[in-house]
């Protein structure tokens, strides 16, 4: 019984080599994708308190224009993030004093994509919201009550076949926990094409929706 027992490395190593680092690190940096998520909504909600998107628009900018503009603020903090985030698996992989397979270091590379648009989806989502309320407080409550409370909730109740589709869990679940492989558990190997596809269109469904309350909205 006991040569039954897998062969577990309990320290950190296993974790922070490549290709594992890439699935790791983007697990991890996932969870503070919401401190990004409250830059969006202030930065957005700035504008409303302060009448700059009024005046953007009186002076010619188009409220496409204004709404391209912020998804491009969105944009620019998912990539920001994402390259912050390869330079950190890089350095952390080429820390550990094993010879690496130089085809290691781009294995599990879709995993970072598929954070740069759990990131994306998000920040375009944050956008939405704030459209919605134009207020800052009541923007960010809405963001937590509805990610920590009020989802997690409907994800109780429905079947699991509907609850992976619900727009917080679609983007979640783009790379679920990695680390009970490392207990001897089967994870997700790579990024399935299907959640992508899934959250690729909650972003264009909450960038269509917030160009639609925009237009209809008195800035």
């Amino acid at each position: 019984m006991i040569n039954d027992i897998p062969n577990i490395d309990l320290s950190l190593k296993p974790m922070l080599r490549f290709p594992d680092v890439w699935q790791n690190l983007t697990y991890i940096a996932g969870y503070f994708k919401i401190i990004l998520a409250l830059i969006v909504i202030t930065s957005i909600s700035s504008e409303f308190a302060q009448g700059t998107a009024r005046q953007n628009v009186i002076d010619g900018f188009s409220r496409n224009e204004w709404i391209y503009s912020k998804i491009g603020l969105a944009k620019s903090l998912a990539l920001f993030s994402t390259l912050l985030v390869i330079g950190i698996g890089l350095v952390l992989g080429f820390s550990q004093n094993v010879k690496t397979d130089f085809s290691a270091i781009f294995t599990r590379l879709d995993f970072v994509f598929a954070y740069f648009i759990e990131l994306l989806v998000y920040f375009i989502y944050a956008l939405f919201l704030t459209i919605a309320l134009k207020r800052t407080g009541i923007s960010i409550i809405i963001l937590l009550v509805y990610d920590f409370i009020l989802e997690p909730i409907l994800s109780w109740s429905l079947p699991d076949q509907l609850n992976s589709f619900l727009p917080m869990n679609t983007i979640d679940d783009l790379n679920t926990f990695p680390f009970a492989k490392y207990v001897g558990s089967e994870i997700m190997e790579a990024v399935s094409f299907e959640q992508l596809v899934w959250a690729i269109a909650y972003g264009i469904l909450f960038g269509i929706l917030s160009l639609w309350m925009l237009k209809r909205s008195d800035l």
